[in-house]
């Protein structure tokens, strides 16, 4: 008897324990009315974190079965959104429903990273230049469509690519504008680290100095002193200009509302284009600094000094005061910048400011190559420097005055072959540009 009721009692305990885990996995079972997740979910629901049922209400008076509780965890887990408070109770219903999540397939450790494993953003503007006909340069209009990529490797590590479509609206020709995948490069974060891998968008000197990209390794550290090195190779087919690159850049908080700038650029040339700064290593020096005035102002100052070998001016500096920011997420948001520069091809490297030292045109030498190779063709040598007819011929009415030369036809073209040939005429060109951008500088 004894032995019968043993084994009847086994046999019991197995059925109620097996019961007891039948219900557990049940994710059809309803949550307990009393349970701390009717709470939680509702304080969601009020922030308009879920929405409840299909039909887009939540139903307090009802009881949810645990799967349920779990897809709407699921919906709250995708959101980006989140302020810490709906974060944190979010956090205790994953923990609460894991196992119903890992039955409707929800990673629950990864599900945030891989719901947006590849983000895609960007932006269109339309941008207007204009420089004055003193300055003899061309006024531009174009449109641009710049579109980036952000595809997570891991919790550290992204793959992030520029992607950039640009129209000449003043000179439009009917076509698709030039389509340019600009950068792509790995990048890696941590607590006060940051590394950049690849091709990638670099801004220095509050974009004085240098605003372009660059090829190599950039590593960013530091808590209150923030450090910046990079190195690597920056080329800019802009002007032409190839070098080996380093730079250390270093900023301070003097308090909440000013920082303190300073930074040390090297070089070494590998192809000067049309920057007259020689082919020799050489060094640029910043120090800077940049404040809040008031709530809506902001004044930025910058000095630059290098020994780059050149007749040019080697100190320039940079001011300017800003009233509000523009901010691309923030529709409506505007900004008006009141600038003041001097800068030189040997006190910056490759930015919107030391591109207006070149405005868009090249060498005076230069375009008489230019012309020479396509024959005297007018548009077909514009096309090929990127730049109004127009602009051409004033360039080439600048040669004509340079040598002294008079006449046209087949004999002013038959000496210019031969002069530039012998390279007669190289040493002229080259000391009356020099003494253009001596005066520009000055």
């Amino acid at each position: 008897m004894k032995k019968g009721f043993l084994g009847l009692a086994m046999a019991g305990m197995m059925t109620l324990s097996m019961g007891a885990a039948s219900a557990a996995a049940n994710p059809f079972a309803d949550v307990p009315a009393e349970h701390w997740s009717y709470d939680a979910v509702s304080q969601l629901a009020k922030d308009g974190v879920i929405e409840g049922y299909g039909d887009g209400t939540f139903r307090g008076d009802k009881s949810i079965t645990r799967y349920e509780m779990a897809q709407m965890t699921a919906r709250a887990m995708s959101r980006q959104d989140l302020k810490d408070s709906d974060k944190a109770l979010v956090d205790k219903l994953v923990a609460e429903y894991a196992a119903e999540l890992k039955n409707l397939g929800v990673r629950v450790a990864e599900l945030e990273r891989n719901a947006d494993k590849v983000k895609f953003d960007g932006f269109f503007r339309i941008r207007q230049e204009n420089f004055g006909k003193q300055n003899k340069i061309d006024d531009t209009l174009k449109a641009y469509i710049e579109a980036y990529v952000h595809a997570a490797v891991d919790e550290h590590w992204t793959v992030e690519s520029k992607h950039k479509i640009t129209w000449d609206m003043k000179n439009d020709e009917g076509n698709d504008g030039t389509v340019k995948t600009s950068n792509i490069y790995s990048y890696g974060r941590y607590k006060d680290l940051a590394v950049k891998i690849g091709k990638f968008d670099t801004v220095d000197g509050y974009a004085y100095t240098h605003e372009d990209p660059m090829r190599g390794v950039q590593v960013k550290f530091g808590g209150k002193l923030k450090t910046q090195l990079s190195w690597g190779r920056i080329a800019n087919p802009n002007n032409n200009f190839d070098a080996d690159y380093g730079s250390v850049v270093l900023t301070y908080p003097l308090s909440k509302r000013a920082n303190l700038y300073g930074a040390l650029h090297h070089l070494q040339p590998l192809t000067t284009g049309r920057k007259n700064v020689g082919d020799a290593t050489y060094n640029i020096g910043n120090i800077g600094f940049d404040t809040l005035l008031g709530n809506n102002f902001r004044f930025i100052a910058l000095y630059a000094r290098s020994n780059a070998e050149t007749r040019l001016n080697r100190n320039g500096y940079f001011l300017e005061l800003d009233y509000k920011r523009m901010q691309v997420q923030n529709p409506g948001s505007y900004m008006i910048m009141l600038r003041n520069f001097r800068v030189t091809d040997a006190t910056a490297i490759s930015s919107r400011y030391e591109a207006y030292t070149h405005g868009n045109h090249t060498s005076l030498m230069t375009t008489l190559q230019a012309l020479m190779a396509n024959d005297f063709n007018w548009k077909q040598t514009a096309e090929a420097l990127f730049v109004h007819v127009n602009t051409l011929r004033y360039r080439y009415e600048k040669i004509q005055q340079v040598l002294e030369w008079e006449g046209s036809g087949m004999e002013m073209r038959t000496n210019l072959f031969a002069a530039v040939r012998a390279g007669a005429i190289l040493d002229i060109l080259d000391a009356d540009e020099q003494i253009e951008e001596m005066l520009v500088a000055n």
